[in-house]
């Protein structure tokens, strides 16, 4: 690799599988310190141990984002342990079904899962970045150009709507309208902010969740005929979080095969 995130400490949320552990691997590969964080230590040290079997940086901090205690120690331990953060992938999520699949028709609805969700998609981004950005503005010089990143992992489904699906995409599509503010507070301190809208990736946990129907389905809306993999939303987290994005923020950057514009 080109050694685009050279120097950087990453925390990467939901990163002890799938696409997660996917970014992890890639931002190791870019020469970034990578903080795996997850609720797993098996899986979490896994990741770590193929990070660093493979020449790269990293560590393993864990995180439950239904818990607000639990997140102000994931950035203060990243500190302690790194001496800043300079970039903050927020990309955990919670379907809030014990099956793991993502639909739950309104119909179905029950307080549980609308708790679930909202605590850990909505609730917990926030508390994410309040107590990651005083280690983000810190990081950052903006007077030499200099910049902490931001990168929210949101989905293309906020856009046109899939059926059975409005618990999640409800909770999920604040994720734009977050990273749009937090550009305009936090730009002038050094802080950007950016989302990724990412279409259907072909993780292991996604194709086994996902009915048939509905990957037919999907794949309809696309432009392009076939689904995303996850390095293609690592390399647009890389992106957003180098030194090549310096001048973007407050956008979202559709990483989903034209499924939604």
């Amino acid at each position: 690799m080109s050694g685009r995130l050279e120097g950087r400490v990453s925390i990467i949320t939901g990163s002890t599988s799938g696409l997660g552990a996917e970014m992890a691997a890639r931002f190791a590969a870019e020469g970034a310190r990578v903080v795996v964080s997850g609720r797993s230590r098996e899986r979490g040290d896994a990741v770590v141990a193929a990070i660093r079997g493979a020449g790269g940086e990293a560590d393993f901090i864990a995180c439950d984002l239904a818990d607000e205690r639990s997140i102000r120690a994931l950035v203060a331990d990243a500190v302690a342990r790194h001496g800043r953060v300079d970039d903050l992938v927020a990309n955990a999520a919670t379907t809030a079904t014990a099956s793991g699949e993502k639909t739950t028709g309104i119909l179905d609805l029950d307080n549980a899962v609308l708790e679930t969700s909202i605590a850990t998609n909505i609730r917990g981004l926030l508390w994410l970045f309040k107590h990651a950005l005083p280690a983000l503005i810190e990081a950052a010089r903006p007077a030499e150009r200099r910049t902490s990143s931001i990168v929210a992992i949101g989905t293309s489904g906020t856009r046109n709507g899939a059926p059975g699906m409005p618990v999640y995409f409800s909770t999920k599509a604040p994720v734009e309208v977050m990273v749009r503010s937090l550009a305009r507070e936090f730009g002038g301190r050094g802080v950007r902010s950016n989302c990724i809208s990412a279409g259907l990736i072909q993780t292991e946990s996604e194709m086994r969740t996902m009915t048939e129907e509905f990957r037919r389905y999907v794949l309809k809306l696309n432009a392009l005929p076939y689904f995303g993999r996850p390095e293609d939303i690592a390399n647009a987290a890389v992106y957003l979080c180098s030194d090549e994005a310096a001048y973007v923020t407050g956008t979202t950057l559709c990483v989903n095969g034209g499924a939604a514009f």
